[in-house]
């Protein structure tokens, strides 16, 4: 039966049927469908509860909205079928639809797909800290088309699924504890053996580090600035900033109390006096008195 017939035999029902009838069909079927989403609510309600421990928020999320919309669709089907309308033509339109809506939504789909993806291979969790190309933030839901994050300054994003299937994904709190790696230069004349005892009695004594994994001292490099040192400490993934400024503050203060100098990179730049001519008009004709030979050398071969 095609949707032509389907509207036919719809009409045919409602000219031969009895005004009072359809009306009081109308009503006793609005009443079950009422009822059968009340047990599909209760039912999602139970086996929620009952598989809390067991199952992932995203996979609970998924079961209670599978349940929820198969009973609305029973409920429907039902309602048709109490009122004498064959729904096979329905069914068969709605197939057709299907197929249309999913070649015209491609990218919904393959959000959809994706979301599959996530939940089955489940990277991270609701209330986790993720990291997804440049955003940050903390994950409110896992849906079907997509992530809702909360960023660290109160912003709401919505990444969808299929951007973070391609995009370089990092779980900021899948571990319980991570590590801070800070990067900094002192001095030549620094002694380094003196620069690892600071900075290790200062691990020991911050509250937010931890003993186990130890802190680690690294020299890493040589360059214009100095000696390169690397300071690695391991701490709390809930207390990220707490640790680094911590630990930065401690680093300075003990520095300046031990004379330790911290580098950084410096340009300088160097000036010649000259005076200029009045009667040049092309370029520098006349060098002062006080200029340097070789600087007064370098210019007189250029001209």
């Amino acid at each position: 039966m095609n949707p032509n017939d389907f509207i036919k035999d719809i009409e045919e029902r409602i000219i031969e049927t009895n005004p009072s009838q359809i009306f009081v069909r109308a009503v006793s079927a609005l009443l079950m469908a009422f009822v059968i989403i009340m047990i599909f609510n209760l039912l999602q309600l139970l086996l929620g509860r009952a598989l809390k421990k067991k199952l992932s928020e995203q996979r609970s999320f998924i079961l209670r909205k599978g349940i929820k919309y198969t009973g609305i669709v029973i409920a429907l089907l039902f309602v048709f079928r109490n009122m004498g309308i064959d729904t096979s033509a329905l069914l068969g339109a709605a197939g057709v639809v299907g197929i249309v809506l999913g070649f015209a939504a491609q990218t919904t789909v393959a959000s959809c797909i994706s979301g599959f993806f996530l939940i089955s291979e489940k990277p991270f969790k609701v209330g986790d800290a993720i990291q997804v190309d440049t955003l940050m933030g903390v994950v409110m839901s896992v849906d079907l088309l997509s992530v809702k994050l909360r960023t660290f300054d109160n912003l709401f994003v919505r990444i969808p699924n299929e951007t973070i299937i391609k995009a370089n994904l990092v779980t900021l709190t899948r571990y319980a504890i991570r590590r801070l790696d800070l990067s900094f230069s002192v001095a030549y004349k620094t002694n380094l053996d003196r620069a690892r005892e600071v900075l290790m009695d200062l691990a020991a004594e911050n509250t937010y580090v931890l003993d186990n994994p130890a802190p680690l001292f690294r020299v890493d490099k040589f360059d214009e600035r100095g000696v390169g040192i690397i300071m690695s400490v391991w701490f709390d993934r809930n207390f990220v900033l707490e640790t680094k400024t911590s630990v930065l503050m401690d680093i300075k203060r003990r520095f300046d109390e031990e004379c330790i100098e911290l580098t950084y990179r410096k340009v300088d730049i160097g000036t010649v006096p000259a005076r200029f001519s009045e009667e040049s008009f092309g370029g520098v004709t006349e060098l002062d008195a006080n200029v340097d030979d070789c600087v007064r050398g370098v210019c007189n071969e250029q001209r």
